[in-house]
């Protein structure tokens, strides 16, 4: 690494790239990084290529554009928040406000990264960050963890990357299947996630990192695509250790091309979605490539019912099968693994959610209607009411029932289910629980769902209430994420030993304030129920080849 005429310079596989100084010029910034070609054009829904090499430098200063933004379902999961954190009526407003004014650059020419690496080092542990966002929203700019240097103040690199959403991250059709030499369509933001990888295993020796001390880490949809990840075949040895942050279930089940619960075929649904975008007919694909991202954006934003499928799906070979079925094969990557969910994560999604979970549709069922759906959902009368009774009031619609089975069913079990299987296959588990609630006396939401990026990265946002011993749960996340990155323990000299996950006497690490600390996983039945579930629907969906 050199100073360039303004900033550090760097020379990467594809060309020169010149950042600046942060944090009193202890921290060097790339920003916007291209790690592949822009999928524009022709590349639209086509696996990311390398990008075309250049001489000059090129300056890297601020974050690229974003990914287009689905943004509907986002803007209610804010107004939860918001309304929330017990500010006063004209705070919230303000804070409503400021939100909605912050920059929103998108395009389809998203493919970049953020590289953060402690001036003259060398041979450092890197942490290559995947944002949230329900794969639909979201982007590696986002001053949750652009704001703050201080993971890589402790010594690190780190990488946070932006990849394909939705519409042009996820979406699947027959002849993009035809036109593949693998014969499957769809995953293509998974594919860019394992292309920023290669790009850091490439590279970041040139900015200070050691590529074979590489650590995977992400939160909600981000946690789910580590997970994803683990168990995708052609990410494999591109990391060396994981941190699953709150792994969501959205998309679990979708599958390239056979039904499963409520979601049809993703095929299926992407030519749905071209017979209303450009008609019905054979040559979709060219008229589909030919239309704008605008006009595209606006037609997936309008039909939520094809849009929900617009997701991660099983084809049999970019992700052989779901993640929780390859945890149950232990099929998975044997790097080790701390993964943990926070206790209130249901508080911002359960007013949007079926009663049952995001695998079926939202339409306000009645209480005989959930009862079937969680009938359909757990395989007979039996296993649903035993559910049930798990979480009384759910049927009839208690809003805390609601909340404490959602966030059981799409994080929890997650969380649960990958702990035992990574552990009985013998590879190092850390498990935690987040606790830490807003501190405001009226606040409603607890500790929310990703209520922990703030302590991970030591990011702070401008209206947002923050306690006055915050900075110790802070420094306490953030020692053990970057103790883990690197040595490939979450233990940090001084604090508390936190020790392994053992499926037959569960401990975590409780983090909450004024103290952290580690306790027994308590008995939750609800849980093994989920668990029991899972380990059905693996049996009846695992897919090892397309079909």
């Amino acid at each position: 690494m050199s100073r360039g005429r303004s900033g550090p310079a760097v020379e990467t596989t594809s060309g020169p790239v010149c950042g600046k100084l942060r944090s009193k010029r202890t921290i060097e910034l790339f920003a916007g990084v291209p790690y592949a070609e822009p999928p524009v054009g022709d590349l639209r829904w086509r696996p990311p290529q390398p990008p075309q090499p250049w001489t000059e430098p090129l300056t890297c200063t601020k974050p690229g554009a974003m990914a287009h933004q689905r943004a509907t379902s986002m803007d209610d999961v804010v107004h939860e928040l918001v309304s929330g954190l017990g500010l006063s009526r004209s705070r919230q407003r303000t804070l409503a406000a400021a939100l909605k004014l912050m920059p929103k650059n998108e395009s389809e020419d998203c493919l970049t990264l953020n590289v953060r690496t402690p001036a003259g080092g060398s041979n450092l542990p890197v942490m290559v960050w995947i944002h949230g966002g329900d794969h639909t929203d979201g982007f590696c700019g986002d001053p949750l963890y652009h704001s703050s240097d201080a993971l890589p103040a402790r010594g690190c690199v780190l990488v946070t990357i932006n990849y394909r959403l939705g519409l042009f991250g996820f979406f699947a059709h027959p002849e993009l299947a035809a036109e593949s030499p693998d014969g499957v369509s769809g995953n293509y933001g998974l594919l860019d996630q394992i292309a920023a990888l290669r790009w850091v295993r490439d590279n970041i020796a040139a900015f200070g990192g050691d590529p074979e001390r590489v650590t995977i880490f992400g939160e909600s949809a981000g946690g789910e695509a580590v997970l994803n990840l683990m168990t995708a075949p052609s990410a494999q040895g591109l990391f060396h250790g994981a941190i699953a942050q709150s792994p969501s279930d959205q998309g679990r089940w979708l599958h390239l091309r056979r039904p499963a619960l409520d979601f049809d075929p993703a095929e299926t649904a992407g030519a749905r979605f071209a017979d209303a975008a450009v008609g019905a007919g054979a040559g979709q694909l060219d008229r589909l490539r030919a239309s704008t991202a605008d006009e595209l954006m606006a037609l997936y934003r309008e039909r939520s019912d094809l849009g929900r499928h617009f997701y991660p799906a099983v084809d049999g070979k970019v992700l052989p099968t779901t993640p929780m079925s390859a945890f149950s094969l232990e099929a998975q990557s044997p790097v080790p693994l701390v993964i943990g969910y926070n206790a209130d994560e249901g508080t911002l999604i359960a007013p949007f959610c079926h009663p049952a979970g995001a695998e079926f549709e939202n339409d306000d069922p009645s209480p005989d209607e959930i009862r079937s759906t969680f009938t359909r959902s757990y395989g007979s009368d039996d296993a649903a009411a035993r559910l049930l009774d798990a979480y009384p009031g759910l049927v009839e619609g208690d809003e805390q029932a609601k909340i404490t089975h959602l966030g059981d069913h799409m994080f929890g079990v997650h969380v649960d289910h990958a702990s035992r299987r990574h552990a009985e296959a013998g590879h190092p588990v850390w498990r935690y629980h987040y606790r830490a609630v807003p501190p405001l006396p009226g606040q409603t939401i607890g500790a929310f769902h990703a209520a922990e990026l703030f302590n991970v990265f030591g990011s702070k946002i401008p209206l947002l209430p923050v306690a006055g011993d915050a900075h110790l749960l802070t420094k306490a996340m953030g020692d053990r994420w970057f103790a883990f990155a690197a040595t490939g323990s979450p233990d940090y000299p001084g604090r508390e030993h936190w020790p392994q996950y053992d499926p037959s006497a569960p401990e975590q690490m409780v983090f909450d304030r004024p103290d952290s600390g580690v306790e027994p996983c308590p008995a939750e039945p609800g849980l093994d129920l989920m668990r029991e579930r899972i380990e059905r629907l693996t049996a009846e969906t695992t897919t090892t080849a397309p079909s």
